[in-house]
């Protein structure tokens, strides 16, 4: 009975690290703590063991909250991105209109003078 709620603890445990982790922005280290954190639930939910079932519904009712507050926090985070892919795109731009105020025109622009004479 301990096994299946010490279970869920531990995963509730690992996804407040998880949002915590997103919060700071370390993508990598949140999708590990996601990764055992679905493992831990899917070991919890497979116990045969009895259990209060009013126990394990609170659980999973956190969980079911902690994943919505997850689910928030990764949408923030990929909209930021988002923008920020957006704004390097603009800056390229920018810059290679830049480029091309830099280098010039060429003096020739018709390419059917011979050059040679």
């Amino acid at each position: 009975m301990a096994d299946t709620l010490h279970l869920l603890d531990q995963a509730l445990d690992l996804g407040h690290k998880e949002l915590k982790l997103l919060l700071a922005g370390d993508v990598d280290e949140a999708f590990e703590a996601a990764e055992k954190r679905g493992l831990y639930t899917s070991q919890a939910l497979e116990t045969k063991a009895s259990v209060s079932l009013n126990d394990v519904l609170s659980r999973i009712e956190k969980l079911k909250s902690l994943q919505g507050q997850l689910t928030t926090e990764a949408k923030k985070l990929h909209a930021s991105l988002k923008a920020d892919l957006g704004r390097t795109k603009k800056e390229n731009v920018r810059f290679k209109g830049y480029l091309g105020a830099a280098k010039g025109t060429p003096r020739m622009t018709n390419m059917f003078i011979n050059k040679v004479g």
